[in-house]
């Protein structure tokens, strides 16, 4: 395998490379993925993954091994803040404040409402293997992990790279027509010399995968995360990694800042001692250190995400602090938007020029999910003032502390402000519409002139339109008496579907004229009340309440399940306007529309 020519080299076999070579098996494209490390992460490190993440998983066959072994959402309902997780101290495990997250609670209607499934928590070192299951199942031989990308050349039809085995050393070429760089950054954004823009890398935080039973002072079966903020021992974060949940879970992950000019003693046997301190845990509690970790956060992203035939993705494109868990759901989604482009055109169904499409479209989406995300950390600084916490004056934040949990008129003053300013870190935990709410200005589709809709500025509320460019949203339909989603009506390859109201006739015969002339898979199906003959019925009425078209008009949706054009009503050249939506998409301008 080290001397070969495949259509695609990924470089990076994480999450968002694993991921990429799934995508790219659904949609018939070869490939081989070499990844420098000698097996998946052994760190839990990103776990959060979001409603639109598992809509993609859904729509790949992936969703229900996740589910299978992720985090019910019965335990990941909450996220608490504390001052310490144990002790007996007067400031001990004092609860700060606690929220409902990720679907629970009070967002639990929305977050079922608009989306196929629940977010769930699986960390990336158990995300991981199971990505690479299905991606060796699809591709069997084309993973090559212990394989490093030491230098690549690239020219008009191609790139060519060189391969070393880096257990034998042994050295080959691989030319491929293109490459996804997926590898973080580490090598082919480097040497693409790619500026990144932003801020970041200014303080180290160290990461502690441990086991310990923590069941007699974790804050709830129903928390996820607790938050650390103490007096004594700064601010941490501790999150249950599985592979039980809730007061059942062994396994968690402790990150803790480390003050600039300290020195940590990343020993497993000093990193323990250095757990039981930062949570004011039992001097004699067991605790198993799996993993240590260090890393510095940055809010970046790459000036291009592209340079000649490589695309960067995921952490070569943009890399975050974890705040809002944005970090792997942009990459997994740089990969599906990626993926069945790749396909198209490796198919000969798509000109080049739909190539173009995925800076344009990505690279805004990553910019925001890289803002808010730093938004969310520097609120942080706004919730630590509401508790009068010092940095670097323990005491005075020890008087602070004192203050607000006494039985004065002021402590119940604070008390109150404490809710109200917390209440605003919902920008992190109830993310809804950021989760959802992005779309694409401008690429792979047809703008039919209308205004989005308003966003919600503190990113809760998601509003489901069918406006190209936008996500497909959810609704539940009937086909006899199974139930499915619209996103169910769009194959994971490299297919187009033309959802139509009752009124479809016409469609049918311009979409098999259109799929005909541009050799595209184009499905047509047909949406309607109990009253017609639709394929699909819309039982409740939510998918009327969305679909934006009357009952004669249609919506082109792409692979990636984002829309790509919509036609209100039926105009008198079906034909015409279908071919030629379809052709501006696929990146075929010159190419023929059908009908006159």
């Amino acid at each position: 395998m080290l001397d070969t020519e495949v259509p695609v080299l990924i470089v990076g076999g994480g999450g968002c490379g694993l991921a990429a070579s799934v995508f790219l098996s659904d949609a018939g494209v070869p490939h081989l993925l070499v990844e420098r490390r000698e097996s998946t992460s052994v760190l839990p490190r990103a776990h959060y993954l979001n409603q639109r993440t598992m809509e993609i998983f859904r729509q790949h066959g992936i969703a229900d091994d996740v589910y299978r072994i992720s985090c019910p959402p019965q335990h990941m309902s909450e996220v608490a803040w504390y001052t310490s997780l144990a002790g007996d101290g007067p400031l001990d495990a004092r609860e700060l404040h606690r929220m409902d997250s990720f679907g629970g609670g009070v967002t639990a209607g929305p977050y079922a409402a608009d989306s196929t499934g629940p977010s769930t928590n699986l960390p990336q070192h158990r995300l991981e293997p199971l990505l690479r299951r299905h991606a060796e199942r699809r591709a069997p031989g084309s993973l090559l992990f212990h394989h490093e990308l030491t230098e690549f050349t690239q020219d008009e039809t191609g790139v060519t790279a060189r391969i070393t085995d880096r257990a034998t050393g042994e050295t080959g070429t691989v030319r491929a027509r293109y490459v996804i760089g997926a590898d973080g950054g580490r090598s082919v954004g480097r040497a693409l010399d790619i500026p990144m823009d932003g801020a970041g890398g200014g303080f180290t935080i160290i990461s502690v995968h441990f086991s310990a039973d923590l069941s007699r002072w974790w804050p709830g079966d129903s928390v996820l995360m607790t938050h650390i903020f103490s007096p004594d021992q700064g601010v941490s974060v501790v999150v249950a990694t599985g592979p039980d949940w809730g007061l059942a879970s062994d396994e968690w992950a402790l990150h803790f800042r480390v003050p600039p000019g300290a020195e940590v003693d990343l020993g497993h046997e000093a990193i323990a001692v250095k757990v039981r301190e930062v949570l004011t845990l039992p001097g004699d509690l067991a605790v198993r250190v799996h993993h240590v970790s260090e890393y510095r956060p940055e809010a970046v992203v790459a000036r291009s995400f592209r340079s000649g035939r490589v695309f960067l993705a995921g952490d070569a494109a943009h890399r975050q602090p974890p705040a809002a868990g944005g970090g792997l759901n942009t990459a997994v989604q740089d990969a599906h938007n990626l993926a069945w482009k790749l396909g198209a055109v490796h198919g000969g169904r798509a000109g080049e020029a739909l190539l173009d499409s995925y800076e344009p479209e990505r690279l805004p989406v990553a910019t925001r999910n890289v803002n808010w995300s730093m938004t969310c950390l520097l609120n942080y600084g706004v919730l630590f003032a509401s508790l009068g916490m010092v940095p670097g004056q323990p005491e005075a934040t020890r008087a602070g502390f004192t203050e607000l949990f006494s039985g004065t008129p002021v402590g119940e003053t604070r008390r109150s402000v404490v809710r109200e300013v917390f209440g605003t870190q919902r920008i992190e935990y109830q993310a809804h519409d950021i989760e959802l709410g992005h779309f694409y200005p401008s690429g792979a589709l047809v703008p039919d002139g209308t205004e989005p809709p308003p966003r919600d500025p503190l990113g809760a509320v998601y509003r489901p339109v069918t406006r190209p460019g936008h996500r497909l949203p959810h609704a539940w339909l009937l086909h006899g008496d199974t139930r499915v989603s619209t996103h169910d009506l769009v194959a994971g390859g490299t297919g187009y579907t033309l959802i139509t109201g009752p009124l479809s006739e016409g469609w049918a015969v311009a979409a098999k004229k259109a799929a005909d002339t541009h050799g595209v898979p184009l499905a047509v199906v047909s949406v309607g009340s109990g009253s017609d003959t639709a394929d699909y019925r819309d039982a409740d009425g939510t998918w009327a309440a969305v679909r934006g078209i009357d009952d004669d008009g249609a919506l082109l949706v792409r692979p990636d399940q984002h829309i790509a054009w919509r036609s209100v009503h039926a105009g008198p050249h079906l034909d015409r306007d279908l071919g030629a939506a379809l052709a501006r998409v696929l990146g075929r301008t010159d190419a023929p529309t059908t009908g006159s």
